[in-house]
């Protein structure tokens, strides 16, 4: 019986250490956002949705300039960032060390 017991204690912790070198899935994306014409002082607007109490992060490739907001408990953001008609900006979030994948948006003409 004793044996028993030693075996199941033992396929047991196994399974545990298997489980904790599993990897963990991707974050999402964010949802793609909503983004605006560049306003009269050269700044698009960028709405949308990600993770709750995410690091929303958004990076204008043309520019180089990077904007973002801490979502609340809803996960909406709304931010702007600078920007002019055709940019290339890629959007997405960090929570605690998990970065999740990007989304990619052009900038609108006006």
């Amino acid at each position: 019986m004793v044996r028993v017991l030693r075996r199941l204690l033992l396929v047991g912790a196994g399974l545990c250490l298997l489980s904790c070198l599993s990897p963990t899935l991707p974050l999402p994306p964010p949802s793609r956002p909503d983004v605006s014409a560049p306003d009269e002082g050269g700044f698009v607007r960028l709405q949308g949705f990600a993770a709750p109490e995410a690091e929303v992060i958004a990076w204008n490739h043309d520019n180089d300039l990077i904007a973002g907001q801490v979502t609340g408990d809803d996960s909406r953001y709304d931010f702007t960032i600078k920007a002019e008609a055709n940019d290339f900006i890629e959007l997405w979030y960090v929570v605690g060390s998990e970065e999740s994948q990007s989304v990619r948006v052009t900038v609108p003409a006006q």
